[in-house]
Order: C-alpha cells, then structure tokens, then sequence
C-alpha cells in the first residue's frame, strides 16, 4: 500500500528556509557577542595600559634629580675608565727603585752619585739633545688613534758625580758594562776637579736599560 504525502512541496522549502534562518540569527548573535566581549575586554587593557603610563610619568617626574644625577655619574665613570686606559698605557713596568738599587750596588766606596737621570727615548733620538728627566710622547700622525708611546723606546739612564780617581770611574763603567740591567755603556767625559782641599774626579756616564730587544730592519 503506497502512503500518500499530502504535505505540499512549498512548505517543506519554507519550513528549511526558516531553519536556516534560525542558524544564521544564532550564528550572528553568538558573533555580535564575541565582539561585544572583545570590545569591554580591549577598553580594560587600553584603560590599564594608560595607568600603568601614568604610574611611570609620575615615577620620572619624582625621581628627574635622581636620574640627572645618575647621568653625571656615569659621564664621570667613563671619564674615569678613559683615564684609566691611559695610565695603564704609559705603565711601562720598569721598576725605577730596582733599577736605583742596581746602581747603589755597583757604585764603588770612592765614587759619590750627584745626579741620575733615567727618562724614555726613541730609538730615532739616540745620540740627539733629549730631556731626559721627563717622558715625553711620541709624535704620531693625525690617523693613528693611539697617542701612547710605542715600542720602540727605551729608557736611558745619565749619571754624573765625583770619583776619588780615573781609576774608580773605570771601575763603575766596568761595572755598568758587566750587569745585567744595563747595556750601551758610554763615558760621557771625565775631568779634573777640586771639592774643598781635595782633588777629584769629575764624570759622566750614559747607558740603557737592557730591557727591550731591538728588531733589525731588512
């Protein structure tokens, strides 16, 4: 026995039509909503986000003298470590007190020290009119970004007093020319002279410390 649909074809259509409506009102409304709650939730940050700037302007605005004063600092600490820098530099780790006790050593009874001259030079400047009671800085070109003395000086080292005889400063050169500190030991003259009643000898010694090697060229 075949049923027989009495329902028309145009309702059972209208019927799904009005289901679909029905899912795209849901479908809208559950987005509306989504929205809605995204909105309330982006206020709040943006609301806590301009406090939280707030809090921070205020905090810069109280403590402006502390930041000022913790900028002066840090100037001055790198001032500092510049300086810094720069001594460690010039150190050139000779030890003067030992090279002065080297000497006191090698002195003689009968010879008697006026003067000691110890000061760097370039190896360009041997043999030239230098100053030698001072440390002076070499010369360099305007490209060249370190102004510290370079390699190639070393220090040389006058001496000049009395002897009670020739004898007795041929005696400290022999000396001078025998230790380990010193090298290029050179007379630089030696004379006649009275001290009170007494006649001495006046002299003069130049020499180098023996603390460098020289490279030869070519």
């Amino acid at each position: 026995m075949n049923e027989i649909d009495f329902i028309p074809q145009w309702y059972r259509d209208r019927q799904k039509q009005q289901v679909g409506y029905h899912t795209q009102y849901v479908v809208i409304i559950v987005i509306f909503a989504a929205i809605v709650l995204w909105s309330f939730t982006t206020c709040y940050s943006v609301s806590k986000a301009k406090a939280q700037i707030k809090r921070i302007e205020t905090s810069l605005a109280e403590n402006a003298d502390l930041a000022a004063e913790c900028n002066r600092l840090t100037t001055t600490l790198n001032k500092l470590r510049q300086k810094t820098e720069i001594l460690d530099k010039l150190n050139h780790q000779t030890s003067i007190a030992n090279v002065i006790a080297e000497l006191s050593f090698l002195v003689p009874e009968n010879v008697i020290l006026g003067k000691i001259d110890i000061g760097l030079e370039h190896f360009n400047e041997a043999g030239g009119s230098t100053n030698k009671s001072n440390v002076r800085l070499l010369r360099r070109s305007p490209q060249t970004d370190d102004a510290m003395p370079a390699e190639d000086t070393r220090f040389k080292v006058v001496i000049s007093g009395i002897a009670a005889g020739v004898e007795d400063v041929a005696g400290l050169i022999s000396s001078l020319e025998d230790s380990s500190y010193f090298c290029q030991v050179v007379p630089g003259f030696s004379r006649a002279g009275k001290v009170k009643d007494l006649t001495v000898t006046e002299f003069e010694i130049s020499c180098y410390l023996a603390n460098y090697v020289q490279q030869k060229q070519g």
